[in-house]
C-alpha cells in the first residue's frame, strides 16, 4: 500500500499558481508530463495549464527523479502530486537512457490513486513508442494527455477509486497491453530482449496480484455484510 511522503518540498501552496488551483477545482488531477535532461535539468514537457513559476516544476521534479523509487509521493499544504518515473532507452543519453515522470497533482482531500492506475498509465505512455517520446513533441504528449482524460475524467473511472469493477478491468486493460506491446516489439524489430519480456512480465504478474487482492477483498466484505 502506498503512503504519503512526509517529506513537504515547499513551506506552503504559493507556488501554485491560481491557474492550478482553479483547474484542480474542477477537474480530480492535473497531469504533468517532465524529463530529467542529463544537460538542462529537470523540465516540464507538457501541462494543460500554463505555469508561472518554472520554478516549481523543477523543484518537483528535481525531488521525485532523484530518488529511487519508481512510484513517488510528494506532500504540500492543500496539495500533493503522485509521480510515476518512467526510463525510456535513448542511445545518445548518458547511461543510455532518459528519465521521464509522468505526474499527478491532486487535491490532499482526495485519496491517493493505487499504483493499479499508474501501471495502466505508464503502459499508454510506453505505447506512444520510444522513439516519438525523445522527440518531446507537445502535440503527441497532447494526444497522449487527452487519451487519459478519456479513460479517466470523462468516463469518470476515477469515482469511486475503490470499485471493485474498474481494478479488476485496469489490472486486465494492463495484462493485455503489455502482451500487445510485446508482440508489437517483435514484429517491429524482428527481436525482442530477454531483460524486456521479463520486466513486461513482471509488471504483468504485479496486475496479477492486484486482481487477486480485489477478489480476496471484495470477498471478505461480502462475508462481512
Amino acid at each position: 500500500m502506498q503512503k504519503r511522503s512526509e517529506k513537504a518540498p515547499f513551506n506552503s501552496d504559493a507556488e501554485l499558481s491560481n491557474e492550478v488551483k482553479e483547474y484542480l477545482d474542477h477537474f480530480p488531477f492535473l497531469i504533468i508530463i517532465g524529463k530529467y535532461d542529463h544537460v538542462l535539468g529537470p523540465k516540464a514537457l507538457f501541462s494543460p495549464i500554463k505555469f508561472d513559476n518554472d520554478q516549481f516544476i523543477k523543484n518537483l521534479l528535481r525531488d521525485a527523479l532523484n530518488t529511487k523509487n519508481k512510484f513517488v509521493i510528494l506532500n504540500y499544504y492543500n496539495f500533493y502530486s503522485q509521480i510515476c518515473k518512467v526510463d525510456i532507452k535513448d542511445k545518445e543519453a548518458r547511461g543510455q537512457k532518459q528519465l521521464y515522470a509522468i505526474i499527478l497533482l491532486r487535491h490532499s482531500d482526495f485519496p491517493l490513486l493505487p499504483i493499479l492506475h499508474f501501471k495502466r498509465i505508464e503502459m499508454l505512455f510506453r505505447k506512444i513508442g520510444e522513439k516519438n517520446i525523445l522527440k518531446d513533441d507537445f502535440k503527441i504528449f497532447k494526444d497522449y494527455f487527452n487519451k487519459i482524460q478519456q479513460i479517466y475524467i470523462d468516463k469518470d473511472e476515477m469515482t469511486p477509486l475503490e470499485a471493485f469493477q474498474l481494478k479488476i478491468r485496469s489490472g486486465i486493460n494492463t495484462i493485455q497491453g503489455f502482451c500487445e506491446l510485446i508482440f508489437e516489439e517483435k514484429k517491429e524489430t524482428g527481436s525482442i530482449t530477454e531483460d524486456t519480456v521479463l520486466n513486461y512480465v513482471g509488471l504483468m504478474l504485479d496486475s496479477c496480484e492486484d486482481i487477486i487482492k480485489a477478489l480476496e477483498n471484495d470477498l471478505q466484505s461480502s462475508l462481512q455484510g
